[in-house]
């Protein structure tokens, strides 16, 4: 078996977190090593929807560091937009997947970051708390990497469940997951048809309960190129009616792409999947293609504008919300995203909405900013960013080992916001810093003074307090 050595950091996953916490850990000196089970990096990322929550709902910056010189570096090449504030969302932000994937890959050659693609976690190789390596499986067979310290950004806490780190999987009262969608793109849309009805039939905007000003106006969307919505409801339910329509969900989200005239669509819906196992797995694949054949057809017969249009792409798995999070020696809450709190220890900010795809029932999301619910999602504004202590990102059980994005430790509530995008960027940002510092200092995590950890993280730009 290969042992393949000389990594100070191996991080696992290059999704939007991992790709930017490899980065991360070699422009802070680590010999860093990605392990990546796809041909190309960024995950969800690059499918193509909108970003949410680079800014707060006031209007404050949330994400700054890598993820920002990425969405910076992407705009130079005409793959984003500007930030818009939105009454649904804090802010929304337009981009072109294919953009985003070849810039980063850019800047991961650029950083020197080492890169293993098309390999799979197989095994962690434990002693006394620490990971000695971790055996990946590929084309070649199985491989051994030895590092100091690891970064589990798979998502689904792979790597924190294989090495014994104490995890929750699910809804912390009864384990059940939201569900899973595949977000796909279609082009051939008329924008001026759809914009045209909705102006029309603004029920069907679904403008937040209570809201006041023009800011959800068909005008202001016009206005904004990649600012996407929400809602279709009477549509859907015209289609229901008529039997044309089965998905599990009554709403229908959309995001025009820069400039052209394709949009992402979000209206697939599969409940009842465990992201972790491969049986499950398998049957959201297909249900998920089989339901973007049925909400391709929903959108030439009813929705106007859409009646030419056709896939562009269709995503390479489907989107899985929630699985497994580790318990840190802090669980971020609901109440601190709601508060916008603050921590001595922070390392990274979250904006994205607290975003909850029913389980069963709805489970109730609301915040100073007001809920909105619409088709078994609750969906509540952050309007002031909160911050991510570094103990949120740092696992119990395991001495040598870090976790971003969707998998740190939160409340099923509160993972329903830290799970956006930008905050796995931010997040991502942080466990590679993190990562490499302990490689340096030869300390576990646990062990770094925060105080250099944030000295750190502002010298590359992050953004850890609000203002």
């Amino acid at each position: 078996m290969r042992i393949r050595e000389g990594h100070d950091v191996v991080v696992v996953g290059g999704g939007t977190a991992g790709a930017i916490a490899g980065i991360a850990a070699a422009r802070t000196g680590a010999r860093t090593l990605l392990v990546e089970q796809y041909g190309s990096l960024g995950g969800v990322l690059t499918l193509g929807m909108s970003l949410k929550g680079v800014n707060d709902g006031e209007g404050f910056k949330a994400l700054g560091g890598i993820g920002e010189e990425l969405i910076e570096r992407a705009r130079a090449l005409g793959g984003t937009t500007v930030v818009s504030q939105h009454p649904r969302h804090g802010s929304i932000m337009g981009q072109d997947p294919e953009a985003m994937k070849l810039t980063l890959i850019e800047m991961v050659k650029e950083s020197g970051l080492h890169l293993l693609l098309h390999s799979f976690l197989a095994d962690a190789l434990v002693d006394r708390g620490s990971i000695q390596a971790v055996r990946v499986a590929n084309k070649a067979g199985l491989e051994i990497i030895p590092a100091h310290c690891f970064v589990d950004c798979t998502g689904d806490g792979d790597l924190a469940e294989a090495a014994g780190a104490d995890v929750v999987h699910g809804r912390e009262a009864d384990g059940r997951l939201q569900p899973v969608s595949a977000i796909f793109r279609v082009g051939g849309i008329d924008l001026d048809q759809t914009w045209a009805y909705l102006e029309a039939h603004p029920e069907d905007g679904e403008a937040p309960p209570g809201y006041v000003g023009d800011a959800y106006s068909v005008a202001a969307f016009r206005s904004k190129p990649g600012v996407g919505m929400a809602g279709f409801k009477s549509l859907i339910r015209k289609a229901r009616a008529a039997g044309d329509y089965h998905i599990p969900r009554d709403d229908m989200g959309f995001n025009p792409l820069v400039g052209r005239r394709e949009a992402t669509i979000n209206i697939t819906r599969v409940h009842g999947i465990d992201g972790t196992d491969p049986d499950d797995l398998t049957r959201a694949e297909i249900e998920t293609q089989l339901q973007i054949l049925e909400a391709l057809r929903f959108l030439r017969k009813y929705v106007p504008g859409f009646e030419a249009c056709y896939v562009v792409s269709s995503p390479f798995q489907v989107g899985i919300r929630e699985t497994r999070r580790i318990r840190g020696s802090y669980v971020l809450t609901p109440d601190d995203v709601r508060a916008g709190r603050d921590f001595d220890d922070q390392v990274a900010r979250g904006a994205y909405p607290l975003d909850i795809h029913d389980v069963g029932q709805a489970a109730a999301a609301a915040s100073a900013g007001g809920q909105v619910e619409g088709g078994g999602t609750d969906l509540s504004m952050v309007r002031r960013s909160y911050g991510i202590p570094a103990r949120c990102l740092i696992a119990r059980g395991v001495n040598n080992l870090v976790v971003a994005g969707r998998a740190l430790s939160a409340t099923h509530e509160a993972a329903g916001s830290a799970r956006g995008q930008p905050v796995c960027m931010a997040t991502g940002h942080a466990a590679g810093v993190i990562a490499a510092l302990s490689a340096r200092d030869k300390l576990p995590p646990s062990a770094l003074d925060s105080a250099a950890i944030q000295s750190v993280l502002r010298q590359q730009k992050a953004v850890l307090r609000r203002g």
